[in-house]
């Protein structure tokens, strides 16, 4: 019984029950959507092991985020070359940090908590970390964080976060005992550890914003005036400035709010987010595994306050909820800083920036906050009855966990996880599609791809039913169709029109696979069919250079494999390389023709051209498989 007295042994348990609710899902054995582009399909990735790793190629190429994340990257490369590209490896990793991350939240928790409690509050601190950090670590909104392997850099930047924020609170606290160097210290703690958060993800950038709400409502910028100071200018530096910074920026570029993209612009995203702010909270006390997908495409953007009029109340009561905390900051101090780190933590991806609606991952941290605020009412309110107060805490673990373990078993394979975001989600497109291509995947697996073919085009058929601006399904329905029989008009038609009426730049990407799959022969399309969705493709003004230029080098590979006409596939190539002309894949690509075509010199001539570009040995193994078979030296490269 001494031994359960101890915190350490609890934060054990919890550490257990969290292997235990995950072990299904962590065992699935497959990748999905984001990891394919940043882990299996990088050829620096798919390089290591087989010679000396590319460190540079593998930390910086990769293109998500100003940063390129070099830290997750490289994470993802010493997950490799320690188990391989297996995907239970990679989500073993992932649940540690997370458990990790559990810790981190504990020992951060029970070092602010009593500064948040009043003054002779009967509450344990221990007590209350362990319990805000167990709900926290068993929740079922962070199974996606978790199990999707890609969402490591969320994972890992909270990691470092969580780091930071603890060096801060402890030199803080060491310099209220006397410590004339606590300031520096925490302040150079957060400081590093934060760099190694921005390089994981960029919302590691909100350490600071963190960091500002435990000064402002535990330490109260208490501290002798010459370390103040300190403490002044990395709030000024951190937070105003860059503020200040792109405030000015919209002034001076207001073309820069001026954005369209996934079917809503910058005013209706602010009125969704209210909503989905508040979905947010929603989750967190009422976490039904059922409410849960990847994507939530089911939730429709605002138009007006009054469209829907969900969307006034919601402001409504995000505003209250704001005020309210300013009121109590003085006498319930705890619930004010979980309503702040709450809204705060969602100021950066729920706001302006050009993104999704919804996803489950950015309230990874923030969901701290609400929890610390339910969490210490309820811990006051109970104090005279431990034995409720107890009990209370064991329920919302079991809740939670069990929740968890379902969501997770959902996640055991892509199919099952796909299949049950389906069933819970019946009017999302995304769902639909994703169960669909799921399950031809999945029959094409085992052989049984005509037995699944009819329920595979029903999802997907009712993706494109539900939204018809999607790209996907009306391309899944050409690419399943078109591997067995003459593609129907009517579906090359519905291609065509959501082609070129498609509003993000992500819808290009089936139609560049399903040019891929046809100039391999995989389609039985016929070459006009192809020309007419090229063309329709073309005639969409949203497309960036980088999409078009892929546009014009896949449909020249189909014109050269299978229309056989060498001209147009060059000057199709060779505009996709005007258009995007520090890309090397593309003079590769002329080279390879003109090699094919038997004009070596012209090969050799762009085969150097894309030599000099690729700086970063993206495509060193196929230029030096070309430079041998034309003939080469080896010399100089």
């Amino acid at each position: 019984m001494r031994l359960l007295r101890d915190p350490r042994c609890w934060l054990a348990l919890l550490m257990i029950a969290g292997v235990l609710v995950y072990a299904r899902g962590v065992a699935g054995d497959f990748f999905l959507f984001d990891d394919f582009q940043n882990i299996v399909l990088s050829p620096p990735m798919q390089m290591l092991g087989k010679e000396p790793p590319d460190w540079i190629g593998v930390m910086f190429l990769n293109a998500t985020g100003p940063t390129r994340r070099p830290l997750s990257m490289l994470s993802f490369a010493l997950n490799i070359l320690a188990f391989g590209m297996s995907p239970p490896a990679f989500k073993v990793v992932n649940l540690l940090l997370h458990l990790a991350n559990g810790a981190l939240l504990y020992a951060l928790l029970r070092r602010i908590a009593s500064r948040l409690l009043p003054p002779g509050a009967r509450v344990s601190t221990d007590a209350l970390a362990l319990v805000v950090a167990g709900v926290w670590l068993l929740h079922p909104l962070h199974v996606s964080s978790v199990l999707y392997i890609t969402q490591r850099m969320n994972v890992l930047a909270t990691t470092f976060t969580l780091a930071g924020l603890l060096c801060y609170v402890e030199g803080r606290l060491s310099s209220l005992g006397g410590d004339r160097s606590g300031v520096w210290t925490g302040i150079v703690g957060m400081g590093l550890f934060g760099l190694l958060a921005v390089f994981s993800k960029e919302t590691g950038a909100m350490v600071v914003v963190y960091a500002f709400l435990i000064e402002a409502f535990c330490f109260r910028f208490e501290a002798p005036r010459q370390q103040r100071w300190p403490l002044l200018a990395l709030y000024a530096c951190g937070i105003a400035l860059p503020l200040t910074a792109y405030a000015g920026h919209l002034l001076l570029h207001p073309e820069a709010l001026n954005w369209t993209r996934h079917g809503f612009t910058v005013g209706t995203r602010l009125l969704s987010e209210a909503r989905v702010v508040c979905d947010y909270l929603v989750w967190t006390f009422i976490p039904l595994p059922s409410s849960m997908t990847i994507f939530h495409d089911d939730i429709a953007a605002s138009t007006g306050l009054f469209a829907p009029p969900t969307t006034a109340a919601s402001i409504a009561f995000l505003l209250a909820l704001a005020a309210s905390a300013w009121v109590l900051r003085q006498r319930a101090p705890a619930f004010a800083f979980g309503v702040a780190w709450f809204l705060a933590g969602h100021s950066l991806e729920s706001t302006v920036l050009p993104m999704e609606l919804v996803f489950e991952h950015r309230h990874y941290l923030p969901m701290v906050g609400p929890l610390l605020a339910v969490a210490c009412l309820v811990a006051e309110a109970l104090a005279r009855k431990p034995r409720a107060l107890g009990a209370a805490a064991m329920v919302a673990l079991a809740i939670v966990g069990s929740a968890t373990a379902v969501r997770a078993n959902d996640w055991r394979t892509a199919l099952s996880m796909a299949q049950a975001d389906a069933r819970n989600h019946p009017e999302s497109s995304r769902c639909q599609y994703e169960a669909g291509r799921a399950l031809a995947e999945d029959g094409a697996r085992r052989g049984m791809f005509a037995a699944v073919k009819a329920q595979a085009v029903a999802y997907i058929r009712r993706a494109a039913e539900l939204d018809p601006y999607q790209v996907p399904p009306s391309a899944a329905l050409v690419i399943i169709h078109g591997t067995d029989e003459p593609v129907p008009q009517d579906e090359v038609d519905m291609l065509a029109e959501r082609l070129r009426s498609a509003r993000s730049n992500e819808q290009a990407n089936p139609f560049l696979d399903l040019l891929v799959n046809a100039s391999n022969g995989r389609l039985a399309l016929t070459p006009e069919q192809v020309a007419m969705l090229f063309d329709a493709a073309s005639a969409n003004p949203r497309w960036t250079k980088r999409v078009r230029s892929m546009m014009l080098n896949n449909y020249g590979a189909y014109q050269f494999n299978v229309v056989h006409d060498t001209a147009k596939a060059l000057r199709l190539t060779s505009d996709a390389g005007t258009l995007d002309p520090a890309n090397a894949y593309f003079p590769l690509n002329l080279a390879k023709i003109n090699f094919a075509a038997g004009d070596l010199e012209e090969a050799r001539r762009h085969l150097a051209t894309a030599q000099e570009l690729d700086t970063l040995n993206q495509y060193r193994n196929d230029i030096a498989e070309l430079r041998g078979a034309i003939g080469y030296s080896n010399a100089g490269r």
